[in-house]
C-alpha cells in the first residue's frame, strides 16, 4: 500500500484535481484545432501538388520512407533517390504516415488533416499525463500547471500541426512512460513492470532517442532506499523484466535489419549525423552541405557503400576530425548546448538545408522567447530542484541524459520536443516555488517506501 502525505487531498478533492486536468487536456485540443484553422496549410500541405509525388520538405526521411510503403516498395529510399532498402528512420511514424497515403492515394489533404489529428490527440493527452507526472515528482498543483502551460505552449501547439515528424508522439510516449514508472512505484509487481517494457518497446519503434534514458530508469529501480547503503535487491529483476520485455517488441525489426540491413541498430543514421555536426564547415545546427540528401558526392559515396557501412564512414570521419580538433569541437560542444536549450541567435537570418532563409518573423520570435525562457527556467529549476523523494532521479536523470547525443552531433530546435514537456515541468515547478515558496512543496514519501 502506498503511503499519503500528512494533508494529501481528500477523495472529492482528488476528483475534482482529475477533472481539473482533464479539461485541460479538452482546452490543449480545442486551441490546437483552433490553431489549424488561424494559421490554414494543414502541415504544409500545399508543398507536395496533389498526386504530384514528394517534395523533399514535406517530411524529409519520415514522409520519403512513407511514400516507399504506400507504394509496397518497403521500407526504403529515405531521401527519395533510390538508394533502397533502409533503417534510417524508425518504423512506426512512416507506417502510421504510408498507411495514410496508401488510404488517401497519395498526398492529400486528407492526409494532413488524419496526421494533424493523431497529432493534436497526442499534444493534448500529454497534458493529463503531465499532470500525473508533476504530482508523482512535486505536487498536484505544479502538476496542473505545467499541465495548463502545456496546453498554452507556443511550441507545443504549432509542431503538431505544422510538422511531419515524429516528436509529438514521442513527447506523449516518455511522459506516459514516466508517469506510469512513478505511479507503480519502485516495488511494482512484474506483471505491471512488463507493461511498462511493452510501452518502452513502443516508444523506441517511434524513435530510439528515449534509449537516453535506461541509466536513469536503472538507477530508479536499483538506488538504495533513505537510510540504507545497499542496492534495492529487488531493481534487478525489475529492470531485467522491463529491457527484456522492450526488447521482444523491438525484436521483429531488429531482425528485419540484421537480415535486410546486416546491422541490430533501430536506426543506421547516428555516424552520418555526427559528421554532419563535426567537421571544417560545422557551426553547431545541422548543416546540410555535406548531408547525402543534398550533397551529390555524399549521395554518390552512399550508393556506393551502401546505407550501413557509409554511416559507419561517417562516424569515423567524424571522429578522426575530433581527434584533430579538440578545440574547435569542445567550442562546437558548448554551441550546441546553448542551442538546445536557449534556441539560435534570433537576430540572425535562419539557416537550413544548404544555406540561409528569412530573418525571424514574429512568429519565430515567439518560437525562440518560448525556447529560451522555458530553457532557462527548466536549468534554474534543476540546479535548486526540492521535490519529493525520488523525483531528483527523474528530473536530473532525464534532462540531462536525452540532450547528450546532440550536444556531439547537432541540434534543431525541435531535437528538444520529445522533453519538452519535462522542460515545462520542471520549469512550473520554479514558478510555484517563486510564487508560494516552501508552502508549494509537498514531501509525499517515495512509493518505493510503501
Amino acid at each position: 500500500m502506498a503511503l499519503t502525505a500528512p494533508g494529501a487531498p481528500d477523495q472529492g478533492t482528488a476528483l475534482r484535481i482529475s477533472k481539473a486536468a482533464i479539461a485541460i487536456s479538452v482546452l490543449a485540443l480545442l486551441v490546437r484545432f483552433g490553431a489549424i484553422l488561424a494559421l490554414g496549410d494543414v502541415l504544409g500541405i500545399h508543398t507536395v501538388s496533389r498526386g504530384g509525388g514528394l517534395e523533399w520538405n514535406w517530411g524529409y526521411e519520415q514522409a520519403a520512407v512513407a511514400q516507399s510503403v504506400a507504394e509496397g516498395i518497403g521500407f526504403a529510399d529515405p531521401f527519395q533517390k533510390g538508394t533502397g532498402a533502409t533503417a534510417w528512420a524508425a518504423p512506426a511514424y512512416p507506417l502510421i504516415l504510408g498507411g495514410l497515403i496508401k488510404l488517401f492515394g497519395g498526398i492529400t489533404p486528407g492526409v494532413a488533416w488524419c496526421l494533424a489529428t493523431l497529432q493534436i490527440l497526442a499534444a493534448s493527452l500529454t497534458c493529463f499525463y503531465l499532470w500525473r507526472l508533476g504530482r508523482d515528482l512535486y505536487s498536484h498543483g505544479a502538476g496542473l500547471l505545467a499541465a495548463l502551460l502545456w496546453a498554452l505552449h507556443p511550441m507545443a501547439i504549432y509542431l503538431p500541426v505544422a510538422l511531419v515528424w515524429d516528436s509529438t508522439l514521442v513527447a506523449l510516449s516518455i511522459t506516459w512512460f514516466l508517469s506510469s514508472m512513478l505511479e507503480r512505484g519502485r516495488a511494482a509487481p512484474l506483471g505491471s513492470i512488463a507493461w511498462l517494457g511493452f510501452g518502452l518497446g513502443m516508444t523506441l519503434l517511434v524513435n530510439p532517442a528515449p534509449l537516453a534514458l535506461v541509466p536513469m530508469i536503472a538507477w530508479y529501480y536499483l538506488k538504495p532506499r533513505i537510510g540504507h547503503g545497499r542496492f534495492e535487491a529487488g531493481g534487478v529483476p525489475r529492470i531485467a523484466v522491463l529491457l527484456g520485455v522492450a526488447l521482444v517488441t523491438l525484436s521483429p525489426w531488429l531482425i528485419r535489419n540484421v537480415v535486410v540491413m546486416g546491422t541490430p541498430q533501430i536506426r543506421s543514421n547516428l555516424g552520418v549525423e555526427l559528421f554532419v555536426g563535426n567537421n571544417d564547415g560545422a557551426f553547431g545546427p545541422f548543416n546540410g552541405r555535406i548531408h547525402p540528401s543534398y550533397n551529390d558526392d555524399e549521395l554518390a559515396r552512399y550508393k556506393e557503400l551502401g546505407e550501413v557501412a557509409y554511416s559507419k564512414d561517417a562516424g569515423a570521419r567524424a571522429v578522426q576530425w575530433m581527434r584533430e580538433h579538440p578545440v574547435r569541437f569542445f567550442e562546437l560542444t558548448l554551441v550546441r548546448f546553448k542551442l538546445f536549450w536557449l534556441g539560435p541567435n534570433p537576430t540572425e537570418p535562419i539557416r537550413l538545408g544548404t544555406g540561409f532563409t528569412q530573418e525571424r518573423d514574429a512568429m519565430g520570435w515567439i518560437k525562440w522567447l518560448t525556447h529560451a525562457g522555458f530553457g532557462l527556467f527548466a536549468l534554474v529549476s534543476l540546479l535548486t530542484w526540492k521535490g519529493r523523494p525520488g523525483s531528483r532521479t527523474v528530473m536530473r536523470g532525464a534532462l540531462m541524459l536525452f540532450p547528450l547525443v546532440y550536444y556531439v552531433t547537432h541540434v534543431f530546435e525541435r531535437y528538444r520536443f520529445p522533453i519538452e514537456p519535462l522542460v515545462t515541468l520542471a520549469a512550473a515547478v520554479l514558478v510555484m516555488r517563486l510564487a508560494f515558496g516552501a508552502s508549494s512543496e509537498t514531501a509525499r514519501p517515495d512509493r518505493s517506501e510503501a
